[in-house]
């Protein structure tokens, strides 16, 4: 019985050569293509957001650049005039401040209590004079809003010229919505200037005066997630009521007096984009992100513990603005280790960017970063909500494919040694 069916079919023993042949022609293809190179990702873009990010880790040639002004990648230098960081260069205006919108005001009228009183500026920007109609407080200051009340008085005769002593205070600043556009992170309407809870109370409403800071300029930039690398911080434009005016922020940077106004509900940001990108602005400031999220996964084999370090601070890897590629992999656990089994590694920067919301994808050699001269070239900078991979090294993704093929001839050679006891 046996041998009949052995000269059909061919017997156990010929069965399990068979068999083992088949799992180990398998798994040297398995580790043929385990050990090939790894193809660097493409781009369809011609020329990416950071400079830094261009640059081809085997030539180490940069992409060009719309402006041939542009400083190269990795260069400090940025568009930022040099007289500009010579504080009082020139002039700046004085930050001022303008009522707005839910704004809270006291007016008291000399030698009359029942005319003083609080005010809220209504939604339309104007306040209720007794006996003497409405008066626009919008966009006023306290000088201005004290004249246009007592020429509401005077022209509605209630108060003589020689009678008409007025004073406006201010009590406390609402919260004011503004729109912000161009090169800014996160561009739309934002809401400034909040009021804290113990901040409503009737004790704290009954001084006069309040200092709002977060009702200027910058605040409505770090609102709208901050100015990229490849903003004109030198001429930023406010808009309000259809007048333009240009504000140069570029001290904000250099330490020289800036241009800074007062918001008021309604207002306007438009941050224009320079062609170069400069690494002077990727770094904390008033106007720039103070940190940045990163995503990381750090599946590496030789540290097993990766997985869950990762896990646990998923969406709160924050790290300083300014970070580079470099500093984020040290943080995702892809440098150290040993260094015959972990030197060549790689790690993958995703990024998106922001001035064409195309998805980018670079790669660097873990070694080249750490060990070249030139790191900085080849060392981007991290923009926010990035995403960091890392790929095991030669040695360790070899040592995978050998304890693969183990498992894979294991049962294997087990079924070959059962035939053989058929036979």
């Amino acid at each position: 019985m046996f041998a009949r069916r052995g000269s059909k079919q061919g017997t156990p023993g010929s069965r399990g050569q068979y068999c083992l042949a088949l799992a180990l022609a398998w798994a040297a293809s398995v580790l043929v293509s385990a050990c090939s190179a790894i193809r660097p990702p493409n781009n369809l873009n011609n020329q990416l957001y950071a400079p830094e990010a261009t640059i081809d880790a085997r030539s180490r040639v940069s992409s060009r650049t719309d402006d041939p002004s542009c400083p190269a990648a990795g260069h400090q230098r940025s568009m930022l005039s040099a007289k500009s960081a010579i504080s009082g260069s020139k002039p700046k205006r004085k930050p001022s401040m303008r009522f707005s919108a839910g704004d809270r005001i006291n007016v008291l009228v000399f030698g009359a209590p029942e005319f003083s009183g609080d005010y809220v500026i209504g939604a339309d920007g104007t306040i209720t004079v007794p006996y003497s109609g409405t008066v626009l407080a919008e966009g006023t200051t306290g000088d201005e809003l004290t004249r246009l009340i007592q020429q509401a008085y005077l022209c509605a005769g209630v108060f003589s010229a020689e009678g008409a002593r007025i004073t406006v205070r201010t009590v406390q600043f609402a919260p004011v919505n503004i729109t912000v556009s161009g090169a800014v992170f996160m561009p739309g309407r934002h809401a400034i200037g909040g009021i804290k809870d113990s901040d409503k109370s009737d004790r704290v409403l009954n001084r006069f005066g309040d200092s709002p800071m977060e009702r200027f300029v910058p605040a409505a930039l770090r609102a709208a997630g901050g100015v990229r690398p490849d903003a004109d911080i030198s001429a930023i434009r406010l808009v309000r009521n259809g007048k333009e005016t240009r504000l140069d922020w570029r001290g904000a940077i250099t330490g020289a007096q800036v241009d800074d106004l007062g918001l008021v509900e309604g207002d306007h940001i438009q941050v224009d984009e320079s062609p170069c990108f400069q690494s002077a602005l990727v770094r904390p400031s008033q106007i720039t992100p103070p940190g940045i999220r990163v995503v990381y996964s750090n599946l590496s084999a030789p540290a097993f513990s990766n997985a869950g370090t990762i896990q646990s601070h998923l969406f709160a890897g924050s790290v300083p603005y300014g970070t580079r590629l470099l500093q984020g992999a040290v943080q995702a656990n892809c440098v150290g280790g040993s260094l015959a089994t972990n030197a060549r590694r790689h790690i993958v920067l995703i990024s998106r960017n922001p001035r064409t919301q195309e998805t980018e994808v670079i790669q660097r050699s873990v070694e080249d970063l750490v060990r070249s001269a030139d790191r900085d070239t080849i060392n981007p900078f991290l923009m926010p909500d990035d995403a960091i991979a890392c790929y095991d090294s030669d040695v360790s993704e070899f040592k995978e494919v050998m304890s693969l093929l183990q498992a894979t001839l294991a049962p294997v050679s087990t079924a070959t040694g059962i035939f053989r006891a058929l036979q």
